[in-house]
């Protein structure tokens, strides 16, 4: 039996031609199209504008010269919020990350992610943190007032030493998931016992008069973010066998429609129709071999754990002067079984 993969191709362009909170084609020292700016409590609204900003790289250790959202709190008033919103679209189910940094501020220096807004632009949920008292709290706001939360005291939040926080936020219907300077919680709500979002806009958050930057934000529904955790996987597999030039993984989507690709080194593929061998190995559960100008082309089924075909691993070989048709044909096999190890301990794909 072969399992077919839901997922939906309309919202395809929002993980190949651009994410939405991108800011490479904002103009710096401008506000940023794109998104709307409201605010609560006294005083003036705040300002949010694209600067470039020299940002030390957490992994490389090197200097980045990143373009950045700016966002300035309108008044030192601890009932003062700055809120910028995606003005569009609405999300249910989605992964949003982010890195932020609080660099001034003489009210209460706090910011994170507002999700889940409501049409009123009064309710919603929110992500924060104060990195002076070194807290993290998930808040449910109604009406613009804090109805119900958790607080992460310094027991539960690691602070960074450079300042900058680091968050990955995952919901899944009324489970709200996150990774917080990477460490991980999360929150299940019962609807009967507190407001119950289940979609709405994103955006962000300066309580006071903050001075903030945000650097790197990612909007992606939940199949784009597995889409792309499964691109960067196929990249680490290439990085650790040489011989791989290029590296595919199709799978039909849509029962009657052609296969796709869901995964790939080269992101352009990604959602493209693949190649017409992929419907022969689906349909065959067989292996297929090709050879020209020095390049082997492989592609093999991908099992479940029950050994059903779920998918196939196509690639193309630096072909060695040893390498036989039989030698290949193993390193691609070896090469799906690393793909199928992977995908048996996620959650089934594109459900």
């Amino acid at each position: 039996m072969r399992l077919i993969f839901l997922i939906s191709l309309a919202c395809f362009h929002t993980y190949t031609t651009g994410n939405p909170l991108a800011l490479g084609k904002q103009k710096t020292g401008e506000a940023p199209s794109g998104l709307q700016l409201i605010h609560v409590g006294p005083g003036k609204p705040g300002s949010a504008k694209v600067t470039e900003q020299q940002i030390l790289n957490p992994i490389t250790g090197s200097q980045e010269n990143l373009r950045t959202l700016e966002i300035r709190g309108g008044n030192k008033s601890p009932n003062h919020y700055t809120l910028v919103l995606l003005e569009k679209p609405n999300y249910s189910n989605f992964n949003f990350s982010t890195r932020f940094k609080v660099i001034e501020g003489e009210g209460i220096r706090a910011a994170g992610l507002v999700f889940r807004m409501q049409e009123n632009l009064k309710d919603y949920y929110l992500l924060a943190v104060k990195p002076v008292s070194k807290e993290a709290f998930w808040t449910v706001f109604k009406n613009n007032q804090a109805v119900k939360g958790f607080r992460f005291d310094e027991e539960n939040f690691t602070s960074p030493k450079d300042g900058w926080q680091s968050v990955n936020l995952n919901c899944k219907d009324n489970k709200i998931s996150w990774t917080l300077n990477h460490r991980e919680d999360f929150v299940v709500y019962k609807a009967d016992k507190l407001p119950d979002y289940r979609n709405g806009l994103i955006g962000f958050w300066v309580r006071s008069d903050s001075h903030v930057l945000f650097v790197n934000s990612e909007v992606l529904t939940l199949k784009e973010h597995q889409q792309k955790q499964l691109s960067e996987f196929l990249k680490n597999i290439s990085k650790e066998n040489k011989r791989i030039l290029s590296l595919q993984l199709a799978a039909n989507t849509e029962k009657g429609k052609k296969p796709i690709v869901i995964a790939s080194l080269n992101k352009k593929d990604v959602n493209q129709q693949a190649h017409e061998v992929i419907s022969e190995v689906l349909e065959k559960q067989e292996n297929y071999f090709g050879y020209k100008n020095g390049i082997s082309t492989v592609t093999v089924p991908v099992r479940d754990r029950n050994g059903d075909v779920i998918a196939v691993a196509r690639m193309r070989l630096v072909k060695g002067s040893q390498n036989t048709k039989k030698d290949d044909l193993a390193y691609g096999t070896k090469i799906a079984k690393l793909i199928q190890a992977k995908i048996s301990t996620q959650e089934p794909l594109f459900r």
